[in-house]
């Protein structure tokens, strides 16, 4: 978020207030719009099997593990009232998001590494790590980074900010993309992928093996930036 700077009300002179040394608050003339931060966590104990992040400003990380429970830390920045906040539950599906006229929400969310994910972000970037369900992601402006994934499906797009997806086993279809940014993918060795990897301003490494018939896909296109598709 960015930092607030002092507001002078009218009919006040700049010069009284600028001298150095002088603390803003002896300026009676003067308006300080503090920058407010505030974590809140909770647990959700119904079953879920869908987790849906709509953020807005903030980073989101989503992290899979074992357990059955899903967990959730919010940090709230915001200047006049907090963000209004919700997580409900319809089904089996969560969906965390929030509302208000200046503020970020910051999301660290833990679920069974089971579970489908799809986040959504304006500013601010997503961390996915050890999920085994289908996973979604994308932002506008920051970077997409998921790791140790056994998901058989990943959709992951950044229009400015770098992608990166991980498997620690082979996927069935991969899309990554960013409109300005590097785009990486990295599948275990050993098998063959149909692979349409493409930068328009950029340099393209592909070190998996090919196969147009393969049942296994990955799409990685970089308007701007460096394409990589690679085995470890």
């Amino acid at each position: 978020m960015k930092r607030i700077s002092p507001k002078i009300r009218p009919g006040v002179p700049p010069v009284l207030c600028a001298v150095a040394g002088l603390v803003l608050t002896a300026c009676s003339g003067i308006d300080v719009e503090q920058e407010h931060h505030k974590t809140v966590s909770y647990g959700v104990s119904t079953p879920v099997r869908k987790l849906v992040v709509k953020g807005r400003t903030g980073d989101i990380h989503v992290t899979g593990g074992g357990g059955g429970t899903v967990s959730v830390t919010e940090t709230q920045d915001y200047r006049n009232a907090p963000p209004h906040t919700t997580h409900a539950t319809s089904g089996s599906t969560l969906t965390l998001t929030y509302d208000c006229s200046d503020c970020g929400v910051s999301y660290d969310v833990h679920v069974p590494a089971g579970t489908a994910v799809d986040v959504t972000d304006d500013t601010g970037s997503v961390t996915l790590s050890g999920l085994g369900g289908p996973v979604q992601a994308s932002t506008g402006t920051g970077d997409v980074t998921a790791d140790g994934l056994t998901s058989s499906q990943a959709r992951l797009t950044a229009e400015t900010g770098d992608v990166h997806a991980g498997f620690d086993a082979s996927p069935a279809t991969v899309y990554a993309t960013a409109d300005t940014g590097n785009v990486g993918v990295t599948v275990p060795q050993g098998g063959a992928y149909a692979v349409d990897a493409v930068a328009d301003t950029g340099d393209v490494r592909v070190n998996v093996t090919t196969a147009g018939d393969s049942a296994h896909s990955i799409t990685a296109h970089a308007g701007t930036g460096d394409v990589t598709v690679g085995a470890a």
